[in-house]
């Protein structure tokens, strides 16, 4: 299968890559279903960490493999060999400027060593995105989300269900209120710490 470059998908997904045809989005959330759908056949293929890793790397996020020291910066970085099947596991997950939603988030299934994952500038993750990674309940452990202008105190209620989560760092989020930061604070596992960016603001419940 060909694999459209990150350069392509960001630029078929600006509005103004949107040809006439296209009305109120219809183009763009279609683009965003097909670059973020789940293929069964596939994970039954090639395992769940590597199909996820596809997508996530197909939409222009990063990631690590546990037990390595970077991160994979290129689609081809992937590994190639049928019998690497279950030896590689997701640890980390960098989704700055990606193009993941909703639609993508049930690959996570099955991944079961998903550490960190951080979201920067991912203006599709959305509240239905966030609520999806209870999926990664047993293993997530620290969490970043900044600039996702689709994310409510609905998303961020969610995360309060990852009991193994230790930290969590929250940036700009136009649709999160100082006040629903406090109240989310207050449900949080006891032993998840909260940064806030720009605020100089930690928490550490006793």
């Amino acid at each position: 299968m060909r694999i459209l470059s990150q350069k392509v998908i960001s630029c078929l997904l600006q509005p103004q890559s949107v040809n006439k045809f296209a009305k109120n989005g219809i183009f763009e959330r279609a683009l965003l279903f097909v670059f973020n759908r789940v293929s069964k056949s596939r994970v039954d293929e090639v395992g769940p960490d590597r199909a996820c890793a596809e997508w996530l790397m197909r939409n222009g996020a990063l990631v690590k493999w546990q037990g390595y020291k970077s991160y994979i910066t290129h689609y081809n970085g992937l590994p190639l060999d049928p019998e690497d099947k279950g030896v590689y596991h997701i640890e980390e997950v960098d989704g700055t400027n990606a193009a993941i939603s909703q639609h993508g988030f049930p690959h996570f299934a099955g991944c079961n060593h998903v550490k960190k994952i951080k979201l920067v500038n991912a203006i599709y993750i959305d509240d239905s995105a966030l609520c999806q990674l209870n999926l990664l309940s047993k293993s997530l452990v620290e969490m970043e989300i900044s600039e996702c202008p689709e994310v409510t105190f609905k998303g961020l209620k969610c995360l309060t269900e990852l009991q193994n989560l230790k930290h969590l760092k929250i940036g700009e989020l136009l649709n999160v209120k100082d006040e629903e930061i406090n109240d989310l604070i207050k449900l949080l596992p006891t032993n998840c710490d909260l940064i806030r960016e720009g605020k100089e603001k930690e928490k550490v419940k006793e």
